[in-house]
């Protein structure tokens, strides 16, 4: 795992890669001791069907995140939530799970797409590069993102500057407290255009050499996070309709409105 910290000046003051559970915990209650803790991963299996109200109440912001279910078992698609669920566990004694309300001295669930986007006001264009969407969302924080090397490093210091604008008095949550929120850097939720995909196969496209990868691919689109050069990883676009066919039958209009735009409605 990667983590990011900052202070109260927006400074990185630490910036680590590829901690595990222990190193990471071990980090924040023994040396940074921050006043939040802000945890890129879902904090906990959907009480409510295929996906959580967190996730749905995104979705009606136009904003796509991957669904997290009710427990799946040993899959091997799922081991990173599994991860993220034992470090809300590690830290749990010194910084329990924010539900809602302030946010101060609790480790919350953050997302750090919809950190960017509410933060910038806007969605991501399709000549922009998740990376350097989110590298200019910080720099305009007055984060300098050049110390921070990858996507990884850049989304955990996203996830640090939503809980610092969150310390400094404008936060909101979704979801359901029951089976987690997720915590926005905004005061309010507001209606924002679907976000795009940028198309990464033409060579009129360009980028500094620092970000030649980033640009080489796109995202998945069911949400995952990994990086194609087709709209979907194989196997992938079936899963995400299967889910979404589930929660409209369930009455969820956000899922239809997503296979609408996907051009799946049967």
């Amino acid at each position: 795992m990667d983590l990011v910290a900052l202070d109260s000046a927006r400074h990185v003051v630490c910036s680590r890669r590829g901690l595990t559970v222990d190193g990471v915990a071990d980090l924040i209650v023994r040396d940074l001791r921050p006043d939040v803790v802000c945890i890129d991963s879902p904090s906990g299996w959907s009480l409510s069907g295929a996906s959580r109200k967190a996730e749905r109440d995104l979705a009606r912001l136009r904003i796509s995140s991957f669904a997290t279910g009710s427990d799946p078992g040993d899959h091997s698609f799922y081991r990173w939530m599994r991860v993220g669920f034992a470090v809300f566990a590690a830290l749990a004694s010194r910084y329990p799970l924010f539900r809602g309300g302030d946010p101060s001295g609790q480790a919350a669930e953050v997302f750090p797409n919809a950190s960017a986007v509410m933060l910038a006001g806007r969605a991501r264009t399709k000549g922009e590069s998740k990376l350097r969407f989110r590298r200019q969302v910080l720099a305009e924080n007055q984060v300098d993102a050049t110390v921070l090397a990858g996507i990884d490093q850049v989304d955990a210091a996203l996830g640090a500057l939503t809980g610092l604008v969150a310390l400094e008095g404008q936060w909101h949550w979704v979801g359901d407290p029951e089976e987690g929120v997720i915590l926005l850097p905004v005061r309010s939720s507001v209606a924002l255009p679907p976000i795009s995909t940028p198309r990464m196969s033409s060579p009129r496209m360009s980028s500094p050499s620092s970000e030649k990868g980033s640009l080489a691919k796109g995202e998945c689109g069911c949400g995952c996070g990994a990086l194609v050069r087709r709209r979907f990883l194989p196997g992938h676009d079936a899963k995400l309709k299967s889910q979404l066919l589930a929660d409209w039958r369930r009455g969820d209009l956000a899922a239809k409105e997503r296979l609408g735009e996907l051009r799946w409605l049967p």
